[in-house]
């Protein structure tokens, strides 16, 4: 329950704050952001019905068909809790590594989930250029979301 009222504020974020302030007229994807901490605090799991959640919630406030930021966010969230295979006890700068790299990626699976279901044209050079601000972004913005993320996700303990 926690999990979508948080992303709730995440979303109000992405949709409002973040599509104003355009650095380089590229937006900063808070969800991408949370989906990457989630997946890289948690594991695969948690981080793939993390992205799936974020994405379905993402995916109602676009003009594409649902689903498909879903798919790209739980893509994204599987990714980054891959990391917890390759490091189980990661240091707090490896995390932020993580993330840069998991956003990156994350920039590239939505353009190929589009293309996939025939929707051309997002696939351009100047991809790069996003990817690049994008990551820059969450790296800055990453030690905060993690606080959030781990808050959110953690399981509260009931007093008997």
């Amino acid at each position: 329950m926690r999990l979508v009222l948080v992303l709730f504020f995440v979303l109000a974020f992405q949709t409002t704050l973040f599509a104003q302030l355009r650095p380089f007229g590229v937006a900063g994807q808070m969800l991408l952001l949370f989906t990457a901490c989630a997946g890289v605090t948690y594991g695969v799991t948690v981080g793939t019905i993390t992205g799936l959640i974020a994405g379905l919630m993402y995916d109602f406030t676009l003009a594409t068909p649902i689903g498909i930021g879903s798919l790209a966010l739980g893509v994204v969230g599987a990714t980054a809790g891959v990391y917890l295979y390759l490091f189980p006890n990661p240091i707090w700068w490896l995390r932020i590594v993580a993330i840069a790299v998991t956003s990156a990626l994350g920039e590239i699976y939505y353009p190929i989930a589009l293309a996939m279901v025939g929707l051309d044209g997002w696939i351009q050079f100047r991809l790069l250029k996003i990817i690049a601000i994008v990551v820059v972004i969450n790296i800055l913005f990453a030690p905060v979301m993690l606080i959030v993320s781990r808050w959110t996700l953690s399981e509260r303990k009931r007093a008997t």
